[in-house]
């Protein structure tokens, strides 16, 4: 997946999944930056390939999060962790 893919797809969907932030725009770059990063490093250690789906999967997975509700059961270990990463840097985006 190319960052170009991975900035469409954050851009599109970032933005309702944190439209309640108070700047969406900058909430989404930091989604972008920790998807890269994180695509980067799987790869890097494990060989495997972050999919568009994945990511999709993890931001599905961080609006259940922003609506108090848990993260679905079926969740890969890679969508599971970025989906972690998108909550941690959210909180800490939003301090």
């Amino acid at each position: 997946m190319s960052n170009e893919e991975l900035r469409l797809l954050l851009e599109s969907l970032g933005a309702q999944v944190v439209g309640s932030q108070k700047n969406p725009t900058a909430a989404v770059a930091v989604l972008i930056s920790e998807t890269v990063k994180f695509r980067d490093k799987l790869k890097e250690e494990t060989g495997e390939i972050l999919t568009v789906a994945d990511t999709r999967v993890a931001l599905d997975a961080l609006e259940c999060y922003l609506n108090s509700e848990q993260f679905p059961d079926d969740l890969t270990s890679e969508q599971k962790t970025l989906a972690r990463i998108y909550v941690d840097r959210l909180t800490l985006f939003s301090r």
